[in-house]
């Protein structure tokens, strides 16, 4: 009977959480690249710089809801899906009500009305995962998974470190006899296919334009390492212009640095150099110089992870910025009360869960504990998520443009879940031990 109680109790935390967010984000906070992705989605003039899906699945909401609310719309009801189909999944429902909780944690609702890709790409796979790892373990349903893997790997090309854990987990959860190499073969090969059907999808279909938009990152890469190596590997880079931006921290920051010195307005120094030469610059270069790359890679990571001595780094975004368009905050008082909560929990003890590190300590941990359990739905469910967690952590460990927050959205909602699951499993464990 007492499970009974929670679902209806589960649906009006739902409705509550949803409610929250969208009376302090309405119509959805918006950074820089949220208006070029909204403004794409109105004009239909599609770039590779953004992910193409992302502005078209706003262009056809437009159709239902005119304004950049109609995608925050999209945002919530995957979110919605994710939290009801995940309760449901949880097999001591008593447990059940922590899951739409957890998205009241000042770490996780920050960013649950921002208009970005790193949002949609969570809420999508929060949706795929609760679909894959069924207690029916019915292919009906977990087919159903497949589009919502797609739209987060085509919003966000680094999740595809991120969905090839969870599509092996679901291999080996249905076909439990298969050998582990031939999951993990299948996973590959699997996986490989998505970012091919975004291809197909962005430049066939919505004929986006070719940016080379990571010749940005390649020609920061080469001016750090021009710099350290005491090289002219960019003649037409001053060498005080680079030895003022190189050593900033970030990607950003130095793009900037360089704009302000007179250089590409889009902060790119390869600017105006066919792309195919500035690939074979770079590789070049990197092939010379080996381990200045592996330390740049290295020293961008640690300073993404932020150590317990460095701030919280962009664990909040300001409302929406200034734009041509008329587009203001529904309720600007309610946001400011949402900011201040947020901004409330960083200055305490607990801003440590608005760094990277400890997520990612959290998703070893997490996994350790994971492999420790017996065979069970649980124990699938709590590694397939971090290990989605730790392969989207590899992917920033390869390439990370700054040290946002995030970057590592889903990250903190997959390892928040697997906690909860985990918690969940121990207390039935003892309930069962104590009934015997």
């Amino acid at each position: 009977m007492k499970n009974q109680v929670f679902t209806p109790l589960v649906i009006a935390l739902t409705a509550m959480v949803l409610a929250i967010i969208w009376y302090c984000f309405a119509p959805g906070f918006m950074s820089y690249d949220s208006m070029v992705q909204y403004q794409t989605a109105l004009d239909q003039h599609y770039t590779d710089s953004h992910p193409a899906i992302m502005s078209y699945l706003w262009h056809l909401c437009l159709f239902v809801v005119a304004g950049p609310q109609s995608l925050l719309i999209v945002h919530l009801l995957l979110l919605a899906a994710g939290i009801l189909i995940w309760c449901s999944n949880l097999p001591h429902r008593r447990w059940a009500l922590l899951i739409p909780a957890m998205f009241l944690l000042p770490w996780i609702i920050n960013f649950a009305g921002v208009l970005w890709k790193d949002v949609g790409m969570a809420f999508a796979l929060l949706v795929a995962t609760g679909l894959l790892y069924t207690k029916t373990k019915n292919w009906r349903v977990a087919a159903v998974a497949i589009p919502f893997i797609f739209y987060a790997s085509a919003v966000r090309h680094n999740a595809i470190l991120a969905i090839v854990p969870l599509i092996y987990f679901a291999l080996r959860y249905f076909w439990p006899a298969r050998s582990v190499v031939q999951a993990v073969i299948m996973s590959v090969v699997l996986s490989a296919t998505l970012p091919l059907a975004t291809s197909v999808l962005s430049y066939n279909v919505l004929h986006a334009e070719r940016k080379h938009f990571e010749t940005l990152l390649m020609g920061d890469e080469v001016a750090k390492i021009s710099l350290m190596t005491g090289e002219n590997l960019m003649p037409w880079v001053k060498p005080e212009d680079n030895a003022f931006c190189s050593p900033m921290p970030i990607l950003y920051e130095r793009a900037m640095c360089f704009v302000r010195k007179g250089y590409d307005p889009n902060g790119s120094l390869f600017a105006g150099m066919p792309h195919t030469t500035a690939h074979a610059l770079w590789k070049k270069t990197v092939l010379e110089h080996p381990l200045p790359y592996l330390q740049i890679k290295g020293e961008a990571f640690l300073y993404f992870l932020r150590s317990p001595t460095l701030e919280p780094y962009y664990a909040w975004h300001p409302g929406i910025m200034q734009n041509e368009l008329g587009i203001k905050l529904d309720n600007p008082k309610l946001a400011h009360l949402m900011q201040a909560y947020v901004e409330a929990g960083q200055v305490t003890p607990l801003g440590e869960f608005f760094k990277p590190y400890l997520w990612l300590l959290l998703a070893i941990a997490m996994t350790v504990l994971g492999c420790r359990m017996r065979a069970s739905l649980e124990k699938t469910q709590i590694l397939a998520l971090n290990a989605s967690s730790l392969g989207y952590f590899l992917g920033y460990l390869a390439s990370v443009p700054s040290a946002d927050f995030r970057y590592i959205y889903w990250c903190i909602i997959a390892t928040s879940l697997s906690t909860i699951i985990w918690l969940a499993a121990r207390a039935n464990a003892r309930a069962a031990l104590t009934k015997n």
